[in-house]
Formats: structure tokens, sequence, C-alpha cells
């Protein structure tokens, strides 16, 4: 397998212009969409919460295709898929190395292409894949099992972005045990009353590979007589064993080992906004079935730690020579051939659509001005009172 680009002249990354732009558009149609789609869908949990959830969940499945377009079609990133298939329509734990603050923009990107219909591909898993095809109900767009993220809870009060993540009842961490374990449960026991299932997103090691966390991550190593890496941080495991114990209860079907990488990395939003944008991304997809995670917790947290050995080596490889490395095998993974960007194309006009007429009702429409300020007013004392409009859907469905 030939070795890839891993390095690209700041020319070709962008200019300040185009990373503005770029960041621009992400945001304001963030807005847009709040205040023109999610706004409307909200009051449905007070009536209905499965279709609520339904509808909500569709509308944020069909953002997912919005990064896709603006980063592959406008700023021409290329993204590399290697390894297995992902099902879409499975429970499952996506655990992945967090290399840089803007990972979760690209992960949309990757599975984009990840979750389409291996027939006819190549691919590493043994198992025999199921259901591939997609629903033709609207409803299941991008899949059955939603996508879903563990995120640090101070993100839930970014204006927008932050309050469509508490409508779609993301996973919130606050370091704090105590409470982290209240939030776990109450995730968990939501999804699993409405019978629903999601893919769920996990960086283990809690923080990005800043300069001053990997100097931190080796203080951790030297004072634990642990292995220095240099490529990834050492995962914190206390919440992924309660959180793979928790959901294998419910029906947990497989955990996938993801690895990403990129030629230029924009280590902070800020990289983005100046024009630091990868031109080619990597990422590496391994799946384990459930019945190969051990049961026991002290095993759980061997098993990821060994898995991050693993990718530290498969890491070390690709820098150095062009190649992840499948742990199994130990050979090149294969790479995939990347799904046509038709769909994400349509999804960029909808959006676009979706800006228009709210810049059209925000210049010409006093009422809808109102409606704007009367939910920003809402969302900002729901989530300094309640900590969020997700503890208010737990609540409901409670009742």
């Amino acid at each position: 397998m030939a070795s890839w680009p891993r390095q690209c002249e700041p020319a070709g990354c962008g200019t300040m212009a185009v990373g503005f732009l770029l960041c621009t558009a992400w945001y304001y149609t963030i807005l847009a969409g709040f205040f023109i789609l999610y706004c409307p869908v909200m009051y449905l949990m007070f009536f209905s919460h499965r279709i609520y959830r339904k509808f909500v969940d569709t509308l944020f499945s069909l953002w997912e295709l919005y990064p896709v377009a603006l980063f592959q079609c406008c700023c021409n990133t290329q993204l590399h898929h290697f390894g297995d298939y992902v099902n879409p329509d499975e429970k499952t734990i996506i655990v992945m190395n967090h290399r840089t603050r803007v990972d979760w923009n690209y992960i949309w990107i990757a599975l984009y292409h990840a979750t389409q219909n291996p027939n006819g591909d190549l691919c590493t898993c043994k198992q025999v894949v199921q259901n591939n095809s997609e629903s033709n109900s609207i409803l299941d767009l991008g899949g059955k099992s939603k996508l879903k993220f563990v995120l640090k809870d101070e993100i839930k009060n970014i204006p927008g972005m932050g309050w469509i993540m508490q409508l779609n009842f993301f996973l919130y961490v606050k370091r704090n045990w105590r409470e982290d374990q209240v939030n776990l449960s109450q995730f968990v026991d939501y999804y699993q009353k409405l019978n629903y299932d999601c893919r769920l997103v996990l960086f283990p090691e809690g923080t990005d590979l800043s300069d001053d966390n990997r100097r931190r991550s080796e203080k951790f190593a030297a004072a634990h007589n642990m292995q220095n890496y240099q490529y990834i941080l050492h995962p914190r495991t206390t919440g992924w064993v309660a959180l793979c114990s928790r959901l294998r209860e419910s029906g947990l079907a497989s955990v996938y080992d993801v690895t990403v990488a990129y030629d230029t990395p924009a280590q902070t939003e800020m990289d983005l906004f100046r024009g630091r944008i990868p031109m080619h991304v990597y990422f590496h997809c391994k799946r384990y079935p459930i019945q190969r995670l051990p049961q026991d917790d002290a095993a759980l947290k061997t098993w990821l730690m060994e898995r991050w050995q693993e990718k530290e080596h498969s890491l070390r490889k690709f820098h150095n020579e062009g190649n992840f490395v499948d742990p199994q095998s130990n050979r090149p993974p294969p790479l995939r051939s990347p799904r046509p960007l038709m769909t994400a194309k349509v999804g960029l006009l909808f959006w676009t659509l979706i800006d228009i007429i709210f810049l059209y009702c925000l210049l010409n429409s006093v009422l809808f001005q109102f409606w704007v300020l009367y939910h920003c007013f809402l969302f900002i004392s729901i989530t300094w009172y309640f900590g969020g409009f997700h503890n208010i859907q737990y609540k409901l469905l409670e009742k």
C-alpha cells in the first residue's frame, strides 16, 4: 500500500478568508437550523415523546450531511477510510483518540463514508453484516441508531450548538464521578425506556493531544510506571467501564475502536478560523463484537488500555511509513472506496435554503425576532436552573 501525504504546503491548506467563511457558514447554519426547525419541533416532547425523539434526531441526522459537504465539496478535504464497515443500525460505542479539539467535526464525514453498504467492497471483519441497506423511511435518515456524543458539560452552554445537543440528549460529563454516574444512569435509562438504539462516541482520553496535555500525560506515565505515548494520551477508564457495562445490559452489540490522523491537524477552532484546514483526514475503524469483550470491570479496563497500546503502535507506523496496522493481522488494513457526495450535496442545498429563510425572517419579521429572543431567554434559563433540556426530557419521560 502506498504511503499517503502527511504534509501540505500552507497555501494549499487554505487562507484565513477561507477559514473565516467556513466557520461562519458552519455556525450560522447551526443557529438557523435551531430557530427555524428545532424550536418548533421541541414542543412535541410535551405531547408525544416518541414522535419528538424521532423528529429531533432526524433533524440532527440531516444536519450531519452539512459538514460533509462543507469540508469535502467547498474545502476539498479528502477522507480516507480504512478497516471495517460501521453498521448504522446497531447499538454501539465508538472509542476514539482525541487528536484535536475539532475531531468531532470530522466524525460525521468519516461515518458518512464508513456506513455505506459494504457489498462488493473490502471488509476485514469476519462477521456477516445484516440489514446493510438503509431504511426507506425518512425518519431513519442516516441509520436507525442515532449518533450521540459524550461531551464536557460546559459545551451545553454554547448558544445554538449546545442547545441543539441538549435537545438531542447527549451525555454530558463534569469529571466529577458522583455527578457523572447520575448523568450516565439517566442517559442509559432514557434510551432504554424508549427502546431506542444509538451509536455513542466516546473520547476516553478526556482531552485533545495538545503540547500541555501531552506533557501532563508523560508525567502521569512516569508516576505510574507506564508506557510513555507520543501520538496519544493515556485513556481514562472509569467512565468507559461504567458506560460499557450499563449499555451491555440494554443490548450493546459492538465496540468500534477508531483511530484518526491528519496531514496538518487543526488543533483548535481558531486554527480552522485561520484557514489551517486539513486536506487529508485518515480514519481506521476496527469492530469488536460485544461477545469478545470481557465481563469483569478490571478486565474491561485492561482491554481498553491494550487497544490504546495498539493505537500508539499503529499511529507511529502511520506517521513514519504512511500505513495503519491492523492489530490482528499485523498488516495494513484495506482502504475502502468513498461514498458519492450526492446525498451530502442535497443536504448542503437544504441547509442553504434554511439559512436564507432565517436571514429573511430575521430582517423582516418582528414576530420572528421575538421568537428568537424568547427562545434564547428560555434556553439560558433552562440551562441555568435545570441543567439543560435533556434533564427536562428525562423528567417528562419518567412521568
